[in-house]
């Protein structure tokens, strides 16, 4: 298909055969513009040029690298877990009714009027792993067997199943960790997650670097706070489903809602130009320093994370350095916060006080976070 059209946008990706055996997948802005794969590789490589095409083109969009399924009218998200079989769980939530939004990857939108948070449906079947575990039984094997479409030895894509077109929304309504253990004899569980894990397996699973940090960091933070947060603890497969299915946790579920506090500088998001970090040279704790501006902060029970004005990252800052972040608002030098440090860790040697608070006042200043205000 041709376009004379000097305005139209070119192609992200091309795909067609190449031989007898192999497919062609042309993408320019892939880290491996030029791959040939066979037919299912090649699927399986389109599929993650669009889903990075869908964020180049909507910049205002987070995405996780999780599923998501509907539960009524919300939708359930699952961050990704190595080796938690979030997409067997998917197609096997998918044989009981539930609407599967993505097995993959959730992009994210913030309504800027209602500050609901909304997942996007990505319109792609779930891509499962072939062969399937022989821990399910031969109902459920025969169901997913049935409506694989292509497939070769490592995955098999399911059909004829309720997917939403592409860009279907539903607000998040419950997040839902999981924790796969093939040694578990117990009973699947669902349990409360705190806040700290809850942030951290968001945090870890959010991609796509057009976003400003800070937006990250502040709907996560929202997340978080807005609806429940659990871990499931499973062995079988269709047990888990079954449990997920049938509680009322996650029964007339709230949207997840950002408040008026949380939007202002998370909203547009803009796309980022990402220049090298700076690497400055070790800091004199004669020295006060100052908070650089437009910093976004959330703090758990136990955490503190931080994105820098500029959006490049989220750190979550160890004891130490968070310790040392509240003194910086004291106007105190690096020597003033070692005597600090004195009072509140006085089993610890001054030395390795010292070049704790030194090492703390070094990273923050490299990932443009505070800046040095020479005073001797």
């Amino acid at each position: 298909m041709s376009c004379d059209d000097p305005q139209a946008k070119p192609a992200f990706a091309t795909i067609g055969p190449h031989d007898a055996k192999k497919w062609r997948l042309e993408a320019p802005l892939a880290a491996k513009p030029v791959a040939d794969h066979n037919p299912v590789n090649a699927i399986c490589d389109l599929v993650v040029e669009m889903s990075w095409e869908r964020l180049r083109s909507r910049p205002d969009l987070l995405c996780l690298h999780a599923a998501a399924l509907t539960f009524n009218d919300r939708l359930v998200i699952f961050p990704n877990a190595r080796r938690a079989g979030k997409s067997l769980l998917s197609a096997t939530l998918a044989h009981v009714g539930h609407k599967v939004f993505s097995d993959d990857f959730v992009p994210l939108a913030v309504d800027p009027h209602s500050g609901v948070i909304s997942g996007m449906a990505n319109g792609i079947a779930p891509r499962l792993r072939m062969p399937l575990p022989q821990n399910i039984s031969a109902s459920l094997d025969r169901w997913i067997m049935d409506r694989i479409g292509v497939r070769n030895k490592q995955y098999g894509y399911l059909t004829g199943i309720d997917l939403p077109r592409s860009g279907t929304t539903a607000p998040v309504g419950a997040i839902v960790v999981l924790e796969g253990d093939p040694t578990m004899t117990d009973p699947a569980s669902l349990s409360p997650v705190t806040r700290e894990e809850a942030m951290a397996a968001l945090v870890t699973q959010n991609f796509g670097r057009q976003v400003h940090a800070g937006a990250i960091l502040r709907v996560t933070d929202a997340l978080t706070r807005a609806v429940p947060v659990l871990r499931l603890r499973y062995n079988r497969v269709e047990e888990a489903a079954a449990l997920l299915h049938e509680t009322p946790l996650l029964r007339d579920l709230p949207a997840a809602r950002m408040t008026e506090a949380d939007q202002p500088g998370t909203l547009p998001l803009a796309l980022l130009d990402l220049p090298a970090v700076q690497r400055d040279g070790p800091v004199d704790l004669a020295w006060k320093f100052t908070k650089l501006p437009d910093y976004t902060e959330c703090e758990t029970e136990t955490s503190l994370y931080l994105a820098d004005g500029d959006g490049f990252a989220i750190h979550r800052l160890n004891p130490v350095s968070t310790v040392i972040w509240k003194l910086l608002d004291e106007g105190l030098t690096g020597i003033e916060m070692v005597e600090v440090m004195q009072e509140l860790y006085a089993d610890i040697a001054v030395d390795r006080l010292r070049a704790d608070v030194a090492g703390a006042l070094e990273f923050l200043q490299q990932e443009r976070l505070i800046i040095p205000t020479p005073e001797r």
